[in-house]
């Protein structure tokens, strides 16, 4: 399933107003404060350990053109890191270790005409509710950046042994449907905007 590098026209297929799947709970907090100095900590840890390695398109480096002209690996860091957690605003997907540079990866066909863009999302505690809305956050601002010249494919994929219902969320946030429902929702998309928005961000 392929999804062009635009947010879902407000004309395509309109799913229900009271659609919940994405809808963060306020009922538990994932983390107190505690919890995300650890966090931290090891995100800091991990990033002075250096994780960079080179972005290669069909098993070979890319040439300095490809580099210069191509979203990569940096690139989609860079879009991702600043997306802001939905339950502790004051911190980032990045400061977190949610999403890390090492657990991204850009294939491309041979001809560039299509893309996969493959995402793996820690959760900061195995119970976290929030999972299929960061991923969602994380669909938002990939649809948002993405060249509209290639066709692209988005994959999010969780670390192993990182969450409860694994297997369940998994599918849960690659479900094409549910997804394009979500970004069409107004409700929730104001929601996911909070966490996406450049001007929150600080781009």
């Amino acid at each position: 399933m392929f999804f062009s590098a635009a947010v879902p026209s407000p004309n395509s297929q309109k799913f229900p107003p009271e659609f919940p799947f994405f809808f963060p709970q306020r009922h538990m907090t994932a983390l107190d404060r505690e919890g995300i100095a650890d966090v931290l900590g090891r995100v800091q840890k991990e990033g002075a350990e250096g994780n960079e390695g080179k972005t290669t398109i069909d098993g070979r480096p890319l040439t300095e053109k490809e580099t210069a002209t191509q979203f990569v690996t940096e690139d989609a860091f860079e879009v991702l890191k600043v997306i802001r957690d939905p339950e502790h605003k004051d911190y980032t997907l990045g400061d977190l270790g949610v999403v890390r540079r090492k657990d991204i990866a850009i294939d491309y066909t041979s001809s560039f005409r299509y893309g996969t863009v493959t995402v793996t999302i820690t959760p900061t505690v195995p119970h976290c509710h929030l999972t299929p809305h960061i991923a969602l956050c994380v669909h938002e601002r990939l649809l948002r950046y993405l060249p509209p010249e290639t066709r692209w494919k988005l994959v999010l994929k969780l670390t192993p042994n990182s969450h409860n219902d694994l297997e369940a969320v998994t599918k849960q946030i690659n479900d094409k449907e549910r997804v394009i429902a979500g970004l069409e929702n107004k409700d929730l998309l104001k929601e996911i905007l909070k966490c996406t928005d450049d001007e929150i961000c600080c781009l």
